[in-house]
Order: C-alpha cells, then structure tokens, then sequence
C-alpha cells in the first residue's frame, strides 16, 4: 500500500500528517490525491470509514498553503453539523504551522461568532450558508475549491436547490469534488452533471461489488428476543461480557430516552446522540464518548453515518434498522481502518425476513445465537409465516398463494353425495298443506259458478 511521503507534499503538510497519525493510504486517498493535486472536477464513490475526509482536505490544504490569509480559498459543504466540525478539526490540525485558520457555518452556533474574521477555509450546512449568502455576510469572490461531502445524504435531506444555489453563487468556477457512498440512487448522478465539469470518476468500495458492501473484519450476530424486556436482558448480559467502546442503535429519540435510562440503572454509564438535541449536548455526548469517559454510546441514526467515532468494537442493533442500506451504514461505523468489529443484532419474529434481506443484500452470513435460560433459538421464517394460518388454509394453499380446484370427478362425485338439509328431513312424508289448501279454493270457486 502506499504511503504519504510517497506522495509531492509539502514538508510542512507531510509533518501534520504525522502528528494524525496517518502513514499509509486508503484506496480512495490513494486514487484520489495525486489527481486533486493536478486540479480538474472530480466524482468519487466511497462508504463512510474510507478516508475521504483525508482524500480531499489534504490535496487541497496543500495547494493553498502559498495563500495569503485573511481570504476565503475553500469551501466544504456537509449535510449535518457533526460532519461540518469533523471537518474543521482535521483541516485545522493539517493546516498548523500557518496562519491560515479554518471556520464553520453551521446552526446551533453564534452567528457573530461565525462572522467574527474571514477563515481560509469554511466547512458549513447548507441552511446557514445560504442565510450568510442572503445577508450578503460572506466574500466568496477568492474561492478556488468546493467539496460536496455526502451528497446522497444531502439530496435525502432535501439540499438539493440549497446546494445547487450556493455553488451558482460563486464568481469564477472553482475546483469542485463531489462525494458520495452512492452514485445510484437520490439522483446523485444528475446532480453531481448539473454542478461539476467533464469529472473524473473513481468508486472505491461503493457498494457496486456485494463483498464491498460490508468491512472485511466484520463479524454478524444475531439473537432472538420476543420482546423489549428480553432485549435488555440480551444486552446487559453482552455489555457485562465485551470490551472495548459500543455504539448502540435505536428507532426513536423516546426510545433512546427510555434505553440510556435503563442502562443506566443497570450501571452502564452512558452518553446518548439524537438529531433534536442542541448543538451543545451533541458536542458535550462525543466529547465524553470520544475521550473516554462513558464507552457506551446511545444513538438514533444521526450516528450511521460521516461520524468520526474512534475504534468501536461493537456495533448492537437494539432496534433493528428500516432496510438492508441502513444496516450497511451502522455496520460501517465498527471494523474500521484494518481492525476487528462486531454487529450483534437483536431480533424479533416479525423482523426474520428483514434480516434474511440484510444477508442477501450483503451476500453474507449472519451466525443465529443462543443463550441458554436468557433467549430461545431461532424459529424458522417458514414456521412464522404459518403461524398465524389454520391447518385447514395450510393444505389448501397451493405454492402460488391460490387454492387447489376440484377435478371434474370430484364435482360429480359431490353431486351424488348431495348433502341433506334438516329442514328437508323434517318436511319428508308429512302432507303439503299448501298444496291442499290451493285445491280447496280451487274447488269452491267451481262451486260458486
């Protein structure tokens, strides 16, 4: 694999890399640096974990160290706040040694503080740098590189027209890299036609292989759980038994109320992670998760993707997720950078055919557990799905959901056993008193005439 020093870097860059810790190259750095550095649009396709950060801040960081400060060179536009600080905290470790300083635009922050000096470098949310962009509160006439982070994410958020009015802003047409975990799908593709420029394109582990789709170290498991109840006790027993830090993910945000509790109680200190959280509480959760004061984190899917969460060995679905792509996405977060990780998932009957496309999604294996007096073995999809059928629709069910038709030989054979009602018995051998009736008026209207 190679390696930065391998790279033409400035010295000053290639001392900062060091202080990160970054030697060796991922794929996507090292398809897509040298190519940055040369200039020219670029399209790339990588999952979260894969070092895109680090593929596009240090090509770019490198080119504007000559710069002057106290002008805005480059812009990085993420969909999420988190992302946006992940950011600022790297370009601004690659960048130390200059005077070159780098700034957010992101909600949940002092706008005065944001408007405080011009930053060379600017990682913002498309909502607050549109509102900077209305004010007129921004000088972007010295821009010579954009990053559009995440734009599958983006265009599910509905950044789309946000995005698009931001890059139509700028005075000259700037470098622009376009990143995304999916060129399929959300109409990445139209959009990144619509906004760069004849790109060159690499996929790196973009989810088009089935074997990229999840970490090569990742291990699967799986237990049943019938109910919430059943599913705490799996996960204490787990936690009381595992090493190391834990993501853990749930539906909803009442629900991640109601499970930190319970960890709680049960001693498991804890931090916990929801996209209606301030900016402040979300800081303060990673800060105590990333410093290692609580090794536990509590999370909705706020967490499944672009967070910069440090060495998670296991990865536990309490709450199983919507569709296979978001399995993939949490999955993701855990086995990173060459290590070891495991996803335990916690299943209920009603979730088996979920997680039979989770494997065939993945083209992987997930191992089915027990734990002997704590959680029952699997029951087969097949003895679910009949579960809730009479025997009767059972055997008359055919393969294709219809229902079997009697041969001609059997409907002749009903007609001579024709069943006999009991009003039918009941009437047999006793006189029509209708009928006679009928003659009798029959006879006294002759009578009469």
């Amino acid at each position: 694999m190679s390696t930065f020093a391998s790279l033409p870097l400035p010295e000053l860059m290639q001392e900062n890399l060091a202080k990160l810790g970054w030697s060796e190259l991922t794929p996507i750095q090292a398809v897509v640096i040298p190519s940055a550095l040369k200039g020219g649009d670029l399209l790339g396709a990588a999952p979260t974990g894969t070092g895109k950060s680090g593929a596009f801040l240090v090509p770019l960081l490198s080119k504007m160290l000559h710069k002057k400060p106290g002008r805005t060179y480059g812009l990085v536009i993420e969909p999420t706040r988190e992302l946006a600080l992940q950011v600022r905290d790297v370009a601004t470790t690659l960048l130390e040694g200059t005077e070159h300083q780098v700034g957010t635009l992101i909600g949940g922050q002092g706008r005065e503080e944001q408007r405080s000096e011009v930053f060379s470098v600017l990682a913002v949310t498309p909502g607050r740098m549109q509102e900077f962009l209305r004010k007129e509160w921004l000088d972007l006439s010295h821009i010579e590189w954009v990053v559009i982070d995440e734009a599958d994410r983006m265009l599910d958020m509905g950044f789309r027209e946000d995005v698009r009015s931001i890059c139509e802003s700028l005075n000259q047409q700037p470098q622009t890299l376009l990143f995304s975990a999916t060129l399929e799908g959300y109409g990445v593709r139209q959009f990144a036609e619509e906004l760069l420029e004849d790109p060159e394109e690499f996929r790196i582990g973009s989810g088009q292989e089935e074997s990229d789709k999840l970490p090569e170290l990742l291990s699967q498991r799986a237990y049943y759980a019938a109910n919430d109840d059943q599913r705490m006790t799996i996960l204490s027993l787990l936690l009381r038994t595992t090493q190391g830090r834990s993501l853990i993910f749930v539906r909803t945000r009442e629900r991640l109320a109601r499970l930190s509790a319970l960890l709680r109680r049960e001693h498991f200190n804890n931090a916990s992670l929801q996209g209606e959280q301030s900016q402040t509480e979300r800081e303060a959760a990673l800060r105590r998760f990333k410093e290692g004061e609580v090794d536990l984190l509590v999370a909705t899917d706020v967490a499944a993707r672009g967070l910069d969460l440090p060495e998670i060995s296991t990865v536990y679905n309490f709450d199983m997720p919507n569709n296979a792509a978001i399995y993939v996405h949490r999955a993701g977060r855990t086995a990173r950078a060459g290590a070891r990780g495991i996803v335990v998932n916690l299943v209920d009957k009603d979730q088996l055919e979920l997680l039979a496309s989770i494997e065939r999604y993945t083209a992987s294996t997930i191992e089915r557990r027990q734990i002997k007096q704590v959680c029952a073995a699997f029951p087969s999809v097949d003895a679910v799905k009949q579960g809730g059928e009479s025997e009767k629709k059972r055997k008359r069910a055919k393969l294709n959901g219809g229902f079997d038709k009697k041969t001609p030989q059997q409907q002749e054979e009903e007609r001579k056993h024709k069943k006999v009602r009991l009003r039918d018995k009941k009437n047999k051998g006793k006189p029509d008193f209708a009928l006679k009736r009928a003659r009798k008026a029959a006879r006294l209207a002759e009578n009469h005439t």
